[in-house]
């Protein structure tokens, strides 16, 4: 069996590639929760509780099929590889592909500070 690194080098999405990056991503200053979904949008590792995982699952979907069509308008070949949403107090970054999507919300204010030492 490939060691979890391996796999996150050759991009597998296996249960292994979902726990290691859940545990990668966590360990990142500022990471307040995590959101890791299927290929159907359904979560399938997460550090929220059920509902508001659930919650986001959707208001996610919706967000990403109207830069999905955003994108089409600009430009017909494009797709969605990455999407960051910033507020005064948070930060949202979402990476979504073929089989899973990361779901990161993070401290904005801590991302400020780090970024400035």
């Amino acid at each position: 069996m490939p060691a979890p690194e391996t796999e996150i080098a050759q991009g597998k999405r296996t249960k292994t590639y979902v726990e290691e990056v859940y545990r990668q991503v966590l360990a990142k200053p500022g990471v307040e929760d995590i959101l890791i979904m299927n290929h159907s949008g359904v979560p399938v590792k997460t550090s929220m509780d059920r509902q508001e995982g659930l919650q986001y699952a959707c208001l996610y979907d919706n967000l990403r099929e109207k830069c999905q069509a955003f994108l089409a308008k600009m430009e017909p070949a494009q797709t969605l590889t990455f999407l960051r949403v910033r507020t005064k107090y948070h930060e949202v970054l979402i990476t979504p592909d073929a089989k899973i999507t990361v779901l990161v919300v993070q401290n904005a204010k801590d991302i400020s500070i780090n970024m400035m030492k």
